[in-house]
């Protein structure tokens, strides 16, 4: 990003920060609203996201919607006319909706008897989220951290609020024997899939002469020249990488700490194999044998961080692979 984009972006931004809660505001004068305003939350990987809140009066839950998915991703649409009376009206609507299904008073949550149905695991870069890291318990693994998270619904949108020490001394428990009830509760809420690429790319946009997907999902194998390649759909692809995540595709990094999941991905592969941190969405897996340079390997996955992804999408930059004799996942070393 140059700077003249950046200043760009940050003008966008401060307008959003400075005016979008006054002009939401102004679109729900039906509504008993207390205060509407605008401030900014560290997500994963340190990203910052700009959220506007609207609280009810006489509640103390109150919905936070981000501005980001409501921003146009070219910065030169807002020269045009009418474009954030359109974004306030798109996030005025949906708030409508988050207020008719806020969820309960503040002292309804965190409730022992919700714990088996609210509480889950979060996965994190241990790196990249050393201050969240330092204000909540949580678990190495890796490169990586696991917290515990509370899922909440509010205008049909699922949020997470992370499980404090002071949350745990109130049910008294342990952060490992809550750990074990999220880890059941993630599992069963978000089951393991692991599956062919091409399997996966069919359910998510069907086999109606699609184009052939290329690139770094995989290559096809269907013997056609580099020429032609571009003119295959997707009934042609094959890919030597398995996608590995969650049957939902949300939450999808968590499958690392499934005790059985690296067993049926061996039983499935039948050999050794990396895994590919493509995402905190999803993983890659790759026999070993398909590429015994394993450097290639890493450089792609650095590369997509870089270059593809969003930050707070990145998981780690780091290749990971699986030994079925000691059944271990190892970062992949560079000797």
């Amino acid at each position: 990003m140059n700077v003249e984009e950046f200043q760009r972006q940050k003008k966008i931004r401060d307008f959003a920060k400075e005016h979008l809660p006054e002009m939401v505001r102004q679109r729900l004068t039906d509504r008993s609203i207390s205060e509407v305003y605008s401030k900014e939350s560290v997500k994963n990987n340190g990203e910052v996201y700009l959220g506007i809140t609207v609280v009810p009066a006489g509640q103390e839950i109150a919905p936070c919607i981000y501005v980001e998915s409501y921003i146009p991703p070219d910065p030169a649409v807002f020269q045009q006319e009418g474009v954030w009376e359109k974004v306030a009206d798109r996030m005025a609507f949906d708030f409508r909706y988050a207020l008719d299904t806020v969820e309960p008073k503040a002292e309804e949550l965190f409730l022992e008897k919700d714990i088996k149905d609210k509480l889950i695991l979060k996965v994190v870069n241990r790196d990249r989220n050393d201050k969240l890291l330092s204000m909540y318990p949580h678990k190495d693994f890796l490169d990586l951290s696991v917290l515990l998270e509370w899922e909440v619904t509010c205008g049909g949108r699922i949020g997470y609020i992370h499980i404090s020490d002071a949350i745990l001394q109130n049910w008294g428990q342990s952060f490992d024997e809550m750990y074990q009830v999220a880890l059941e509760n993630t599992m069963r809420k978000y089951p393991g899939k692991v599956e062919p690429l091409e399997n996966v790319l069919r359910e998510l946009i069907g086999d109606d002469n699609s184009i052939c997907p290329h690139g770094i999902l995989g290559a096809s194998d269907s013997g056609a020249s580099s020429e032609t390649a571009g003119e295959e759909t997707l009934s042609d692809f094959k890919s030597p990488f398995y996608y590995l995540g969650t049957s939902r595709s949300v939450q999808g990094v968590v499958v690392l700490l499934y005790p059985e999941m690296m067993k049926e991905v061996y039983r499935k592969i039948k050999e050794p194999f990396y895994v590919l941190p493509s995402s905190v969405n999803e993983l890659l897996v790759l026999p070993c044998s398909f590429e015994p340079r394993h450097d290639r390997l890493k450089n792609l996955v650095w590369e997509v961080n870089t270059y593809v992804l969003d930050r707070a999408d990145i998981l780690s930059d780091l290749l990971y692979v699986y030994d079925p004799e000691s059944d271990e996942l190892k970062v992949l070393s560079d000797d």
